[in-house]
């Protein structure tokens, strides 16, 4: 079996929302481990975040580590930073968190929308539909393995939950044929404080694809911290190694699916770009 963990970085709101933190794209991510590793996986990781954040994992039992989350923000504002021991250690996190999906043969798949100037997001239309793309890519790969799969989202509020569940749900058990047949169930929801794999998730979504896509496609409707020019940094360091994990592959027509796909509604450019150094 394969587990797919499911977070996500940016909000809805129009890049020029008055709202504080205000984001110019969103992103909504799906990590995927063999199920038999994630003990291995989860042990490394509470080791990476113990390792770079040892006085804030010092004391109590080394499992409990995990009730506490490094936020992929905190890695942001680290990477955006002025200090440049600070940019650092983000970016040493960064290459050990790749380190890591390439020992344990993580892949990513997901959803990137570049907000036009002006125009928010239709919350619960894009959430459902990432979630049902990611499904549907998912369940290719799963195919591909000889394997099951099972979707394991970042709770949010109980009414999002359903929705996004039932989108998968309907489309599973549809008149007409299964789409995800290697899907066992729809969509479950669970706190991230118990989860390494939505932890490392998070950081991927955040840390990585968030800054790459706002380098590389948002130009001048990225505003406030999100207009850090060392974001395309992070786009240097990790876009080749990055791109190797994504999991693509070519439907009955022959046309490529998978990876992440970027919907850029400013210039209209290739999902690639975000991966070029």
């Amino acid at each position: 079996m394969h587990i797919c963990y499911v977070d996500e970085s940016g909000g809805s709101e129009p890049p020029n929302s008055p709202i504080s933190g205000v984001t110019p794209a969103m992103v909504i991510m799906g990590l995927v481990l063999p199920s038999r590793l994630v003990p291995a996986f989860t042990r490394e990781f509470l080791d990476l975040k113990r390792r770079h954040f040892p006085k804030r994992f010092e004391t109590g039992p080394g499992l409990s580590h995990i009730l506490q989350e490094v936020k992929g923000s905190e890695f942001l504002q680290r990477t955006r930073s002025d200090s440049r021991n600070r940019r650092r250690h983000a970016r040493q996190v960064r290459n050990d968190l790749v380190d890591l999906l390439e020992t344990y043969d993580g892949r990513i798949i997901g959803r990137v929308w570049i907000k036009e100037p002006a125009q928010g997001l239709d919350q619960k239309a894009t959430y459902c539909y990432a979630v049902q793309d990611i499904a549907r890519h998912f369940s290719a790969y799963c195919v591909s393995q000889g394997s099951d799969g099972l979707m394991i989202c970042d709770a949010r509020e109980q009414k999002q939950n359903v929705n996004a569940a039932h989108s998968v749900f309907t489309d599973k058990f549809r008149t007409g044929g299964d789409p995800i047949p290697a899907l066992v169930e729809a969509p479950v929801f669970a706190h991230s404080d118990n989860h390494a794999g939505l932890q490392a998730c998070d950081l991927i979504a955040s840390t990585m694809i968030f800054p790459m896509a706002v380098a590389t496609y948002c130009g001048s409707t990225a505003v406030g911290a999100h207009a850090s020019p060392r974001y395309a940094a992070v786009r240097a360091e990790i876009g080749t190694r990055l791109r190797t994990r994504q999991f693509m592959y070519r439907d009955e027509n022959g046309k490529m699916k998978g990876g992440v796909v970027v919907s850029d509604k400013l210039a209209h450019r290739s999902s690639a770009e975000m991966f070029k150094p």
